[in-house]
């Protein structure tokens, strides 16, 4: 028995306007909608699996090709990947030439429609006596890529919003390779990717008059990434000293404890604070307070490895997870001896901070007292390790200041 042939997926446009059934075609789903506003809500929830490939135009009376303008320039800013195609006996206006991507003759048929679709008839003719060139898409990229594909790599926060817009602008202008250069305005031909006073880059490769509206709408995007990016920086750290705040540091513990549990590999939590804060800052001000805080975070952050992570959970009460599995920090050494020799190396380097911004208010030796407690012996969750290390830290602080306690008071 011979196996079924894969079915194939059908392409997605929108049909606006007096437009028959397109009768025979399997390849095509077309979806008529009432208005256009009908159509940009279809096209921005549509999902990246089903994405809709044009917008099929049809004005019901010759006065009302103005109406074709508004429609493709509502459609470009919600997604500039989609396609305006406009049927018309009598070809498009030069009015409106260069807003619609091609021009077909009525009645529409369904071999005509996907050839329409793949670039391949001929496109609208613009009032600068030229062609534009057809939509085709760079090998390598059948599936066209839309603003919900860019959408999804902001939510899953990857680095491919910028080369999935390349690669849009690519498959949208049939130019390719389109490369992007960060920084100044690049070369003669360069097109400034550029919002209000805000320049990140330029475009290349195509001719500046195609490139210059898909650079405004990359700019948008990157403008958008930017800000997420931004967001979510604040919204994961500590304003003031950059440590990561209590929430997110117990979001990576637990998804760290998860890794270390697949690979059978151990991890730790040291929890401490500053002996004394209160007083330094009721001496010398919270300003010099302030600054304290941030030394010592700088200072963690030199001597930590990538896959650990500093934490502050309040005031002065600060954690470290030690939870780099990349190998030994030390040939031959094991976890979590090694780390307890990089506690007490800290221990010893915060004694030895000096403050000369603070002048004359700058306080003497500073001290801490911590506990430490490990994955898989003392707890298997994020909070049962902080809260541990934290019972530690109080009993080193009953031991008196400057103390470390690895293990049951």
């Amino acid at each position: 028995m011979s196996a079924t042939a894969p079915r194939r997926r059908r392409r997605r446009v929108l049909t606006l306007g007096p437009i028959p059934p397109i009768e025979g075609n399997d390849t095509v789903e077309a979806e008529p909608v009432a208005s256009i506003f009908d159509a940009i809500g279809l096209i921005a929830t549509c999902p990246a699996r089903r994405p809709i490939e044009a917008v099929v135009v049809a004005p019901e009376r010759s006065m009302a090709l103005h109406e074709v303008v508004r429609t493709a320039e509502a459609v470009k800013r919600i997604d500039p990947t989609v396609q305006i195609l406009l049927v018309s006996d009598q070809g498009s206006a030069s009015a409106i030439a260069s807003q619609v991507d091609q021009c077909l003759p009525s009645p529409l048929d369904a071999d005509m429609l996907e050839r329409a679709l793949d670039g391949e008839s001929a496109p609208a003719p613009t009032d600068r006596g030229s062609s534009d060139p057809p939509a085709a898409s760079p090998p390598g990229h059948t599936q066209p890529i839309g603003d919900s594909d860019l959408l999804e790599a902001l939510l899953q926060e990857t680095d491919q919003v910028l080369p999935l817009a390349i690669k849009a602008i690519e498959q949208r202008t049939g130019v390719a390779p389109i490369e992007y250069k960060p920084g100044g305005a690049g070369g003669p031909e360069a097109v400034p990717v550029r919002r209000g006073l805000d320049t990140w880059g330029s475009l290349q490769g195509g001719s500046p008059e195609v490139l210059a509206p898909w650079a405004s709408w990359l700019s948008r995007w990157i403008a958008i990434d930017d800000m997420v990016s931004s967001l979510r920086h604040h919204a994961r750290r500590d304003h003031l000293t950059g440590a990561w705040n209590r929430s997110s540091f117990e979001q990576y513990a637990t998804h760290a404890i998860d890794e270390a549990r697949q690979l059978r590999q151990e991890l730790t939590v040291f929890v401490f604070d500053i002996d004394g804060f209160k007083q330094f800052n009721d001496r010398f001000g919270h300003e010099a307070g302030d600054t304290i805080l941030k030394s010592m975070v700088r200072l963690l952050g030199s001597v930590i490895r990538d896959g650990d992570r500093v934490g502050r959970l309040g005031g002065d009460e600060f954690a470290v997870l030690f939870s780099d599995f990349t190998g030994p920090r030390t040939p031959g050494s094991r976890h979590p001896d090694r780390v307890e020799v990089l506690a007490h190396r800290f221990q010893e380097q915060i004694s030895d901070l000096r403050f000369p911004e603070l002048g004359l208010a700058a306080p003497g030796r500073l001290s801490i007292s911590g506990g430490l407690a490990s994955f898989p012996w003392d707890g298997d969750t994020a909070a049962s390790l902080i809260r541990i290390a934290d019972q530690r830290a109080l009993a080193s602080k009953r031991r008196g200041k400057n103390c470390l306690t690895f293990g049951p008071e």
